[in-house]
């Protein structure tokens, strides 16, 4: 475990945070409990909370007909129903690939998420060359300040 995480996780328990549902204090993703307002639930306890929130509810993809996400997106085609976040990704991925965009940088084209290239205006990147881009350029303004 990277050091960073087992200091979150060695400063939550010094506070004395401990999940409401599952009693656990070993993580470090805490969420405000809106079951019961002033405590914390652990991410594991939320992601399962959301999961029984959506399962009562009836809701299903439109697309590949799941019912276990907890993450939901309004269907663009089929106005009043929901898509899952999987759907929502590969249909991302299928827009931008019938819209032909390519990434400036390293040229794939199998990424659902661009940024506009700020070095080449008109352009797309992909994430991964976005950030190595941002990367970069703080170095080099860190470098620049010294």
């Amino acid at each position: 475990m990277p050091c960073y995480q087992k200091n979150q996780l060695d400063v939550a328990a010094a506070a004395g945070t401990t999940c409401v549902k599952c009693g656990t204090d070993t993580t470090i993703r805490w969420l405000n409990c809106k079951d019961k307002p002033g405590t914390k639930i652990c991410r594991p306890c939320y992601n399962k909370n959301q999961l029984d929130v959506a399962a009562p509810a009836g809701t299903t993809c439109v697309k590949c007909g799941t019912d276990a996400t907890s993450e939901w997106f309004n269907c663009k085609e089929k106005p009043g129903t929901k898509i899952c976040r999987p759907c929502y990704n590969k249909n991302r991925l299928d827009v931008a690939v019938a819209a032909g965009t390519t990434c400036v940088k390293c040229g794939t084209d199998t990424t659902s998420e661009w940024f506009n290239c700020k070095d080449e205006p008109g352009t797309k990147m992909c994430t991964p060359c976005y950030r190595k881009n941002r990367y970069e350029k703080k170095k080099a303004a860190s470098a620049n300040e010294q």
